[in-house]
């Protein structure tokens, strides 16, 4: 049977989604830098189509960015809604790491060395970029919170600051080992989740 033409908006989507696989592609072997023309001509259209869908190379930046690390960002913190859902975040997120998921460790084409340097050039991809951790940040905040009321996280400690060692070590590690500095990455995944879920305990002498 003949396929279905397509409609307006079919087509726009179907390019834009071109577009985007495309950067991915070329950023997986060249960086962020890698030419426009490079990018429309993977994806099969004209430098013209690029720009109804992208203002500059700055959006079509962020707008890979949000595909790969924003669907990423809420798999994992849509878990900490759930009773016991940040126990699991963290476990997740650190088989993610050890197992070099791609959107972790940059073989979806987005790799963390490319993105600083993105974030340091542009501001707009900088926000961007930070809008997303703070985000997931404040996701993970907010299940501390619950898991704290419900006596499974420690709660000596408040939970946005929990949530901040959280995203700082969890963003560290997938730097580490995108650097291949070896780590014990199942390690640090375990004693982060001893941290979080329990109260240390001081000896008075």
């Amino acid at each position: 049977m003949p396929r279905r033409k397509l409609t307006r908006s079919e087509a726009k989507l179907a390019t834009r989604a071109a577009l985007i696989a495309a950067g991915l592609a070329e950023f997986h072997g060249d960086g962020l830098d890698v030419s426009l023309d490079a990018i429309c001509e993977r994806a099969g259209v004209t430098r013209g189509a690029f720009y109804v869908h992208f203002a500059d190379r700055d959006a079509f930046i962020v707008a890979v960015m949000e595909q790969v690390l924003g669907g990423f960002v809420a798999a994992l913190t849509a878990l900490t809604s759930q009773p016991g859902g940040v126990a699991r975040l963290i476990a997740m997120y650190f088989e993610a790491v050890r197992t070099r998921a791609p959107a972790v460790t940059g073989g979806s084409g987005l790799r963390m060395q490319h993105l600083m340097e993105a974030c340091r050039r542009s501001p707009k991809v900088g926000a961007a970029y930070r809008g997303l951790v703070l985000e997931g940040r404040d996701r993970v905040a907010e299940g501390l919170a619950i898991d704290q009321r419900a006596g499974r996280v420690r709660d000596d400690v408040a939970a946005p600051a929990l949530a901040d060692l959280d995203v700082v070590l969890a963003l560290g590690i997938a730097s580490l080992h995108e650097l291949e500095v070896p780590v014990d990455v199942a390690g640090v995944g375990r004693t982060l989740l001893a941290l979080t879920t329990s109260t240390l305990t001081s000896t008075s002498t």
